[in-house]
């Protein structure tokens, strides 16, 4: 068993976030424990609550990493896309592609919530806030609505992703599965987009940058 001394205190955070990781990726979130957690590392639970407070802060943290992944890919899926219709469409498919590719670890952000009222939830709110900027900047510069209209979007496509994603993405998710969710990704926007009028574009500006249209009243 491994003594606290052998590692700096950020090694064996570093250490538990990954095991932690492991566990979850493997069996889900419900087989996440701290014994579980400490036993992979080495060392004893008395040692990993030196360094998480309890549990819920190591939950809070993984969801947190687990959000910068996301993020990460979003990023990564948007730098093929040069129009913002399409860049929404790609946002689409890269949040299911990572709900696909790591099932417990997205469940786990929306099902398992720390329950100690004492953790901040700042952190964990800017970092779901990147990712509604990401769709606020596309919708912006496709149709020339007010704040809060832009605000009321992003969020309402983001809802519809996740409930797709919910609904169709399972535990062990498949190939089928994950082209389903696709397919109803795109279905989704492609209706939501016609509807705030974004998709009525010229030849020439589909190979810009787009227009601006009138938000409807």
């Amino acid at each position: 068993m491994g003594r606290r001394g052998e590692h700096s205190k950020s090694e064996i955070e570093c250490m538990a976030l990954e095991a932690a990781e492991a566990i979850i990726e493997g069996e889900g979130f419900d087989a996440l424990s701290a014994r579980k957690v400490a036993s992979a590392i080495g060392y004893t639970v008395g040692s990993l609550y030196f360094v998480f407070r309890n549990l819920d802060e190591l939950i809070q943290r993984i969801n947190g990493r687990t959000l910068d992944q996301l993020y990460a890919g979003l990023i990564e899926a948007l730098s093929d896309c040069r129009h913002p219709q399409q860049c929404i469409y790609a946002l689409g498919g890269g949040y299911l592609a990572f709900a696909a590719r790591h099932p417990h670890r997205w469940r786990m952000i929306f099902e398992q919530q720390p329950r100690d009222d004492n953790l901040s939830i700042e952190i964990y709110q800017e970092k779901m806030d990147r990712l509604y900027e990401l769709m606020e900047i596309q919708l912006k510069a496709l149709a020339a609505c007010p704040e809060e209209e832009v605000f009321i979007a992003t969020r309402a496509l983001w809802s519809g992703l996740q409930g797709v994603a919910s609904m169709t993405i399972g535990r062990k998710p498949d190939r089928e599965e994950e082209q389903w969710a696709q397919k109803l990704s795109r279905h989704l926007i492609g209706h939501y987009l016609a509807g705030l009028g974004t998709t009525q574009f010229n030849s020439r500006v589909n190979q810009s940058v787009g227009r601006l249209i009138d938000c409807p009243k």
